[in-house]
């Protein structure tokens, strides 16, 4: 009996395991928040400084760190932020991919 108990013991956990591991492939992606500005003067890139400002007036918190990442956009820049709400935020900026 002891073994019957363990057998079922087992199948039960890899029932529970197979169910969680589906549930898990389905869930959704994470989709990063998006700001889309564009330049004031087209010969000069948008500045850290401005991006910053605009972010700021999007989203209340703390910028942890801003990384320009030229091969999505001339003027892309990832923008990481810890919000007022404790939400951690990834925030693209004038991307285009």
């Amino acid at each position: 009996m002891h073994l019957k108990s363990s057998l079922s013991w087992c199948a039960s956990l890899l029932a529970l395991t197979t169910s969680l591991a589906t549930t898990a492939s389905f869930a959704e992606p994470h989709v990063p928040y998006k700001i889309q500005m564009s330049r004031t003067q087209p010969d000069q890139p948008l500045r850290k400084s401005t991006i910053m400002g605009r972010v700021k007036d999007e989203f209340a918190g703390r910028i942890l760190s801003i990384e320009p990442q030229t091969d999505r956009g001339p003027d892309c820049h990832v923008v990481k932020l810890m919000g007022d709400d404790g939400e951690f935020r990834i925030i693209h900026v004038s991307c285009t991919k």
